[in-house]
């Protein structure tokens, strides 16, 4: 461990793509070391070391955090994992944690995660690396300028509500300024038994999210051959209604037409053709994870707040689980969520659900 001003030392855990993504951001970050790498298939783990010079290879991160003392740790596991490292980190005095996503596999394991990290004075942050793309800053900056308006309505869409969910809920909390939902009313289809990077998800969803001033957010999850596409026009992302006009929110692309006025338009300045992408993985994400870890740093600096602050995960997560409650207890959830147990989980175990099939997938 190294002194704030002399420079830092970072470890990643979990070194799968994800993992790589993280440990190539932490690189690119002045006066921040990558001096190790943990994974449980050590040779994922020399892999990544060897591509990146990092001199030192543990299968066990508890090794790690005792003999390195890092000042900064990448957590990229599977979030089963997530609550138990984080425990970890925080007891070997690790200054800050930055943990991808989905939070935990419970509502539950979220708050301790949070309560964990704030008794022992260590930042947790959670890797919503979405929030610094371009096109959603634009998209933020045009709805909070007025350029559409005052919101009334916003649409969601994405495959699944565990993980790729994570992101659509955080984004709407992000346009709409990180102002509390009051509720959250939600309905959950559960023909498969169907897992996501190896968690169990629903096969199809729908959320309703009311806020007090009235505005109300919808978000649709479902993937093919099950679920029809959801939206031709707008099967991943956003759109914003207001009172003078819309905002189209892609991946890579924000349309924001407004009412009697010329479009603005805003595109990715990255490659979207995947073919070109390195290993896989869209440069937009490896620029937002390097832009979310400069920022970790920084506010380690500084003492502010970071922009990915624990608090806004833990909210994002609280839709996902209210959504899980609603669909269980089959009423609309008032927040703050008091149930914390993964109602997914919880129901499918009591028989509220009887899947037939199983589907393993990535989205």
């Amino acid at each position: 461990m190294t002194a704030l001003g002399t420079g830092l030392g970072a470890a990643v855990v979990g070194t799968g793509s994800q993992g790589r993504v993280h440990g190539l951001a932490l690189q690119a970050v002045p006066g921040t070391a990558l001096v190790a790498v943990a994974d449980v298939d050590t040779a994922a783990a020399r892999g990544l070391a060897d591509e990146l010079g990092v001199p030192r290879v543990y299968r066990d991160y508890r090794e790690l955090l005792v003999v390195e003392r890092p000042d900064v740790v990448s957590v990229c596991t599977p979030p089963v994992l997530h609550p138990e490292i984080v425990r970890a980190a925080a007891a070997a005095g690790v200054r800050a944690v930055h943990c991808e996503k989905p939070v935990a596999l419970s509502y539950g394991e979220a708050v301790d995660m949070v309560r964990t990290a704030a008794d022992a004075g260590m930042q947790l942050t959670f890797n919503l690396q979405r929030r610094f793309e371009a096109v959603q800053r634009f998209a933020r900056e045009s709805v909070a300028g007025g350029e559409i308006g005052e919101v009334v309505t916003i649409e969601g869409y994405c495959p699944n509500l565990f993980d790729w969910g994570t992101h659509i809920l955080d984004l709407i909390l992000f346009h709409r300024g990180d102002a509390a939902p009051e509720w959250v009313f939600g309905q959950l289809d559960v023909t498969l038994d169907r897992y996501v990077y190896g968690a169990f998800v629903e096969t199809a969803s729908v959320t309703q999210i009311g806020w007090p001033d009235g505005v109300r957010a919808t978000v649709s999850t479902g993937r093919e051959p099950h679920t029809p596409v959801l939206n031709l026009q707008n099967n991943l992302g956003l759109i914003l209604q207001g009172t003078k006009g819309r905002a189209d929110i892609r991946g890579a692309r924000c349309l924001i037409r407004r009412f009697g006025k010329a479009d603005l338009a805003h595109d990715s300045p990255f490659d979207t053709d995947s073919r070109t992408w390195d290993r896989g993985v869209d440069p937009a994400i490896v620029a937002g994870t390097r832009d979310a870890i400069q920022d970790v740093v920084d506010s380690l600096h500084t003492g502010r707040e970071p922009a990915l602050a624990a608090r806004h995960g833990l909210r994002g997560a609280e839709l996902v689980f209210a959504t899980y409650e609603s669909s269980r207890s089959r009423r609309r959830v008032p927040l703050p969520l008091d149930r914390m147990d993964n109602a997914l989980l919880s129901g499918r175990a009591q028989g509220f659900w009887s899947p037939a099939g199983e589907l393993r997938s990535t989205y």
